[in-house]
């Protein structure tokens, strides 16, 4: 191991920072393609029906699957720097044993008795693999002290005994053994909802499994970017099916159309992930909390993406009200984030920037209300409902400027270009809500200008003409 010069560690404590390494990218790449893959059981979703509603859980069960063994093996890597060919090969089949338990639960929607134990098999080998990587680097770790040492041992012990169980778990009938495979995983990994349900009780875990060695936050903000950046790539990739209805024997006019409708899917995409990796950019955020909402904000976008497909392909009322609530929680979601930032960013930030998002999570939130709103009305005021909340948040997103960092030879300038003061930003996002207001109740509802309705429009418009007035007053005594 190289030595490390004191004088360069204080001059550049960047240069030492523990960074994601190209076999963690990979890694993530197969989870990303895996968590992809997890949203065919969402096929089956066409009405209000109790068949739709086990197959959107069981959907949500997959990607928390995923999601779970994909964050042991970042917690691990992050705390610890060891690499050899032997954790490089375990790791890869730790990837395999994803990607076919995704394609077997697909079979078990064909074949329960075949699809059931192939999953079983690849969920039990899946956590085995991790267990055996956690084992590795118990013992060949050298940066790690004792305790460090002890809680990848105890990790170790306590996957295999749960992979053991889910092994087990083929003794059970088909039609019960994914209640089994559930139940084992929630005792196996029972803290997190044991804390979460009462903060204050004892945990029956080891200590081991519970004093967690410190984290990289650098690493592990880095890494789950990079991990999300993947995700919103490959839903992108898996969005454009309907380009596929192309042939050469079709018509310019016959052409148009699906085009249009993979361009209306990217840009929606391109919207959203614009808008939630300012977090990442600008603040670097860290914690569990922006950890769980991350996970949660890339299970909406898998479903609401493929929602999009399905109302494009299999147009009906029920497809466009479910992506109607799918895309409004995942705005809630990025508004929850917004307006936590401050609990959950990694460097200090100016007051200028935390007030931008905290103007942000406004948007978001009158975004979301819309598309809730707009399960209320049919095509095609529903569809100008969409399309104007969109053109709302992509004009904000080109013209605002607040939240925007540069870089300079790969250095990042602290300093953010800001297009408008908060009070002119405040008065301007207030004026474009009423103007949204406006539009609704007299294009939409049909209601009167001249009536008790006209409040609800007039009063945001005249409070954002005030603010920005008083702001405008204000400067000018000032100067």
């Amino acid at each position: 191991m190289a030595s490390i010069d004191p004088s360069m560690m204080a001059a550049r404590p960047d240069i030492y920072r523990k960074k994601v390494t190209w076999l963690e990218l990979f890694f993530d790449l197969i989870f990303a393609l895996a968590l992809s893959m997890s949203a065919h059981s969402l096929g089956n979703i066409s009405d209000f029906s109790w068949g739709s509603f086990l197959g959107l859980a069981q959907f949500l069960l997959i990607f928390f699957f995923l999601i779970m063994f994909w964050y042991r093996h970042m917690i691990l890597m992050n705390r610890f720097d060891h690499s050899s060919f032997l954790t490089t090969l375990i790791t890869m089949f730790i990837g395999f044993t994803v990607i076919a338990f995704t394609q077997f639960i697909r079979i078990w929607q064909v074949d329960a008795d075949l699809g059931s134990f192939l999953a079983t098999i690849a969920m039990s080998l899946a956590v085995f693999s991790i267990a055996v990587l956690y084992f590795v680097f118990s013992k060949r770790i050298v940066s790690g002290g004792e305790n460090e040492k002890k809680w990848a041992a105890a990790s170790a012990r306590h996957m295999f005994i749960e992979a053991f169980f889910y092994f087990a778990a083929l003794i059970l009938t088909p039609s019960l053994r994914p209640f089994g495979l559930i139940i084992i995983f929630i005792y196996f990994n029972r803290y997190p909802f044991e804390t979460y349900i009462n903060p204050k009780k004892k945990t029956t875990l080891p200590p081991e499994l519970i004093n967690l060695p410190p984290e990289k936050a650098a690493h592990k903000t880095e890494r789950i970017g990079l991990f999300s950046l993947l995700i919103y790539g490959l839903v992108i990739v898996l969005a454009a099916t309907p380009l596929l209805e192309i042939s050469e024997f079709t018509s310019v006019e016959e052409t148009t159309g699906p085009v249009i409708t993979f361009g209306k899917i990217f840009l929606f995409i391109s919207v959203i992930w614009y808008i939630y990796y300012r977090l990442f950019e600008v603040a670097e955020p860290k914690g569990n909390q922006f950890t769980v909402v991350t996970f949660i904000s890339l299970a909406l976008l898998v479903a609401t993406t493929h929602f999009i497909r399905i109302m494009f392909e299999h147009p009906s009322n029920f497809a466009f009200v479910i992506f109607a609530i799918f895309a409004g929680l995942l705005l809630t979601t990025i508004a929850i984030a917004f307006w936590n930032i401050k609990m959950m960013m990694g460097i200090p930030l100016q007051e200028p920037t935390l007030v931008a998002f905290k103007q942000w999570s406004f948007l978001s939130y009158a975004s979301a209300t819309g598309f809730f709103i707009s399960t209320l009305f049919t095509s095609p005021i529903r569809d100008r409902i969409w399309e104007a909340i969109m053109i709302v948040i992509f004009l904000v997103a080109l013209f605002d400027r607040r939240l925007r960092v540069s870089y300079y030879m790969g250095t990042r300038e602290t300093k953010i270009t800001r297009f408008l003061d908060n009070q002119t930003a405040t008065g301007f996002t207030i004026i474009i809500l009423g103007a949204i207001i406006f539009f609704v109740t007299t294009a939409l509802l049909g209601k009167s200008i001249a009536s008790a309705w006209t409040l609800i429009w007039a009063m945001p418009i005249l409070v954002g003409f005030f603010i920005l007035l008083n702001n405008w007053l204000h400067t000018r005594i000032k100067k």
